[in-house]
């Protein structure tokens, strides 16, 4: 299963290859058939029973989940609709209870070496990033040298955007009218995924040969690079969150790690060379002067606003064409109050959840900080994504903090028996 793990996080992020149309179910694309076909054979090969030990650590969000989807389903057919999207959000509920479950048991080493080989998360997928969008690129014929350079002397980051990603997602499922290249912040979202369970494995059990030390510094130097140009203002924002965790678990403690003080000095090498290439430019411009998406955004809230009083009991709105990319105002939309009740459950359960990690993070293992930074993956993506969804990236990012959250808890202690706890940790949402 460590294998197949390794495979899925892969795979996560190639999210422009549809593999199968189904006139019922729509498009199934390949990082939707990874990650289920990941839990699939995770409970042919396990019993249910193995998500017990993250019973204390799922609290409410498994049961807010629960009921807000049973309730859109209600709606759905209220309307005389299949319930083809709760359905497939459950789908996902049982993709996270078995990535949660598989990440406690690997903690736990009762997976052999998994640990070892999840080090490793953050480099394939970013080489399986690298190798597909080239590949992409050569076949619509994109010259990303070209592309990169225009966007340098115009300093417009939709260039970029638009010339590079956009047309490189084509041909593959999508057509020219079909495809967004808002694809790509999920696409980095999940390289940001697995950067976030590669430190932790790399924490936990720590390497110990320098080469490979380097080849793995190299690794989350490459996906950082990946996520910078990915242009994706959530994505930047969420990974510029962990350093600054770092930062205030430092202030805390009192103590200022050697990597720290090469980070620093890297981030100014970084800034400096963005500065001189152009590039810190183009991606400055894309946080203040590029405010289409802002207005656009701003827009979508005041339309579902002025909507809310006529769908407010029993929704009926289709978010995906028409979402304020919010997930609880989106929820309020689909299915009325009763959907985003739960909805709203399952957001501050997070974000409680969250915060009570961070308040005692100077109290953790150096192993907790990339737990704690990737909670704000999904949290930033709560009120960013279109659809209003949880989507598959932050099913698998909260199914890993569940599972690490839940390992920590539980993490045996010498002359107690298995499965003892030396102290309590805070409930997994």
């Amino acid at each position: 299963m460590k294998w197949g793990l390794l495979a899925t996080l892969a795979a996560l992020p190639l999210q422009w290859y549809i593999i199968v149309t189904n006139p019922l179910l729509g498009a199934a694309r390949l990082h939707q058939l990874a990650i289920l076909a990941f839990a699939g054979i995770f409970f042919i090969r396990y019993k249910p029973h193995v998500i017990v030990p993250l019973r204390r650590q799922l609290g409410p969000f498994v049961l807010a989940n629960v009921c807000m989807l049973t309730v859109w389903s209600a709606i759905q057919l209220y309307y005389g609709k299949l319930p083809v999207g709760p359905f497939q959000e459950f789908l996902y509920l049982g993709v996270f209870l078995a990535v949660g479950a598989f990440i406690y048991r690997a903690r736990t080493d009762q997976e052999g070496k998994a640990v070892e080989l999840l080090r490793w998360t953050a480099a394939t997928a970013s080489v399986a990033v690298l190798v597909a969008l080239s590949y992409s690129m050569l076949r619509n014929g994109v010259n990303p040298a070209r592309v990169f350079a225009q966007t340098i002397s115009a300093g417009d980051p939709e260039i970029f955007q638009k010339q590079l990603f956009k047309t490189a997602f084509v041909g593959f499922g999508y057509d020219e009218e079909t495809v967004r290249g808002n694809i790509r912040h999920e696409v980095f979202g999940a390289v940001l995924c697995a950067m976030y369970i590669s430190a932790w494995a790399a924490r936990s059990r720590p390497l110990r040969s320098p080469a490979l030390r380097v080849a793995y510094q190299f690794s989350m130097l490459m996906a950082t690079v990946l996520l910078i140009s990915s242009l994706s203002r959530s994505i930047i924002i969420a990974a510029a969150v962990w350093p600054m965790l770092s930062l205030f678990r430092s202030v805390r403690t009192f103590t200022l790690s050697a990597r720290q003080v090469v980070l620093a000095y890297v981030s100014l090498a970084f800034v400096a060379l963005a500065a001189a290439s152009g590039a810190g430019l183009v991606l400055w411009n894309r946080f203040t002067t590029d405010t289409s998406s802002y207005e656009a955004r701003q827009g979508l809230y005041e339309q579902a606003f002025d909507s809310l009083g006529s769908y407010f009991l029993l929704g009926g709105v289709e978010t995906e064409k028409a979402s304020s990319h919010n997930f609880v105002l989106d929820a309020l939309l689909r299915g009325g109050i009763f959907v985003a009740l739960p909805a709203a459950v399952v957001v501050l359960s997070v974000v409680w959840t969250w915060l009570k990690l961070v308040s005692r993070l100077h109290l953790e293992p150096d192993w907790m900080l990339p737990v704690a930074a990737a909670f704000v993956l999904p949290i930033v993506r709560f009120v960013t994504s279109g659809g209003g969804l949880i989507n598959p990236v932050e099913w698998v990012t909260l199914g890993f903090i569940a599972g690490a959250l839940a390992a920590h808890r539980y993490r045996p202690v010498a002359g107690v028996g298995a499965g003892a706890s030396y102290r309590s940790q805070p409930a997994l949402i």
